[in-house]
């Protein structure tokens, strides 16, 4: 069962709760999180942790108050400062070593695509089987309400919205382009969670286009009916825009500058799959797709075990990966359906968030 929690108050009082939420299933956490890393580098949990500072200058340069929140998780959770850094650093860790198998894909449509013209954007979310998630229901301290699919404090999948501002959604993919400068970076986490804590699309797309990193790729939508894609990469952005009023992704670049330089995509070769698939079935039912297609879409097992529902390939000898949680939002009516699990076999539940 999915754990709901409402979070307010001060940044670091957020994150007091937020990691009280995950406090008995921490040492599974960093087992899971940290101590993959530590086997495939051949070190200890200790030492993954000492790499993860190295990003914390730029962190905090960046975005002190989401520095607050983590020393809030930090005391919630029962864990060193350190120690949650370098959790939420750890896409930034995993790809400057070793590589992962099987990832997301994400699908926005809209206009002429969706059967009454809204927006309707949604993802299914691969990583470690078993993973703790929780939904948070966040007041932050400037006002913006929010929906957050919480990945163990990991990452988050967000509804947002501020006053009369349309709600916004944003997801994300895994991509890479290489690192000439991995020192500086601020960690993709980061990045996104001050970019869902904006009062607005808009707002939030700044934030990315703002970003000087090497990976990964955002979808954005909101209830006025705006889609747009993103992809951060050599130290720079390309956006993206919808085809037929449909955006896709997966964990290859798309935009052609930064395909040509793509560092992920010989860890993930079934990511062209999953992109070329979805984009069929979005073809094939243009002009009438609904939440409930789309939640058809995101539970297609097309090249199984690793289609757009990820399965756990035992012949891999990559660490097991598959969809832990789907999610599809409808910016407009302010409501998240999530599955846990995998959607072929899990019912998506709706949420919806409180924006008065």
């Amino acid at each position: 069962m999915l754990k709901i929690v409402e979070l307010q108050g001060s940044y670091y009082e957020i994150g007091k709760g937020w990691g009280e939420v995950f406090r008995q299933e921490m040492d599974r956490i960093i087992t899971s999180e940290l101590g993959v890393i530590a086997t495939y580098y051949g070190i200890d949990t200790e030492t993954v942790i000492e790499l993860g500072k190295k990003y914390l200058p730029a962190a905090q340069k960046y975005d002190p108050e989401f520095i607050e929140v983590l020393h809030g998780f930090a005391e919630g959770a029962g864990v060193s400062f350190d120690t949650i850094f370098a959790i939420r650093s750890v896409f930034d860790i995993l790809c400057s070593g070793p590589p992962r198998q099987g990832m997301c894909t994400s699908l926005a449509v809209g206009g002429s695509a969706s059967q009454n013209g809204q927006v309707i954007i949604g993802q299914n979310i691969d990583w470690h089987p078993g993973l703790p998630i929780a939904l948070l229901k966040i007041s932050w301290p400037n006002g913006v309400k929010q929906l957050a699919l919480s990945m163990s404090g990991v990452w988050e999948y967000t509804l947002s919205a501020y006053d009369k501002a349309s709600p916004f959604a944003i997801m994300s993919t895994l991509t890479v382009t290489p690192d000439t400068n991995p020192d500086i970076s601020v960690p993709i986490s980061f990045i996104m969670n001050k970019a869902s804590r904006q009062k607005q699309l808009e707002n939030a797309l700044e934030v990315f286009t703002n970003a000087t990193s090497t990976m990964p790729s955002y979808l954005l939508a909101n209830g006025a009916g705006k889609m747009i894609g993103i992809e951060l990469g050599l130290h720079s952005h390309e956006l993206l825009y919808p085809e037929s009023d449909v955006l896709i992704h997966a964990n290859h670049n798309i935009s052609e500058r930064f395909a040509a330089r793509d560092a992920f995509i010989q860890f993930v070769p079934d990511s062209p799959f999953r992109y070329d698939r979805m984009k069929k079935l979005a073809a094939q039912n243009h002009g009438k797709i609904t939440p409930k297609r789309i939640m058809a879409f995101l539970a297609d097992h097309e090249n199984y075990p690793k289609g757009i529902c990820s399965h756990v390939d035992p012949e891999s000898q990559l660490p097991p990966s598959a969809t832990v949680a789907s999610v599809v939002i409808i910016p407009e009516e302010a409501a998240m359906y999530i599955a846990v699990g995998n959607p072929c076999e899990n019912e998506y539940e709706r949420y919806h968030l409180q924006t008065d």
